[in-house]
């Protein structure tokens, strides 16, 4: 994931520097202790070129109750393919087959490409902006009552 996060394009509406392995470690551990608030779950996927290809980016979700606040990151190298809403799609479709009735994703308001992803995954911008100056978008899913 190092090569992947390394290009300094992906940080132009996110923020931040390219993590180097250290920090990128120490990341990975965090996500692996989880929250620290009780009722808050992280789940992270990486995202790969078939069973064994290269890295790709992530998707990740903060899930509280039946909420999930998503998140997506592709490659610059593999940007504009699909990748990112085929892997939020089927995040969100796991998800929804464990009880999560919401989604929710921040997305700077500039940043056309992932406005472009969530339009693709059914989310709607909700009009309200959170403290990052970020949109907040929406998908509530609708579960069949049976």
């Amino acid at each position: 994931m190092v090569d992947v996060l390394a290009d300094v394009e992906l940080y132009e509406f996110i923020g931040g520097l390219p993590p180097d392995l250290g920090e990128l470690s120490e990341r990975y551990r965090a996500q692996v202790a989880g929250s620290r608030t009780q009722d808050e779950e992280w789940l992270n996927w990486i995202l790969r070129l078939g069973r064994s290809g290269p890295a790709m980016g992530f998707v990740q979700a903060t899930i509280t109750g039946s909420t999930a606040d998503v998140a997506w990151v592709v490659g610059v190298r593999w940007q504009g393919m699909g990748f990112a809403v085929e892997a939020a799609s089927r995040m969100i479709d796991w998800l929804t087959d464990r009880g999560v009735n919401t989604f929710t994703a921040h997305i700077h308001p500039d940043h056309k490409a992932s406005q472009g992803v969530a339009r693709s995954l059914s989310l709607e911008n909700s009009g309200e902006v959170d403290e990052d100056g970020e949109e907040i978008w929406l998908l509530p899913v609708m579960h069949a009552e049976g």
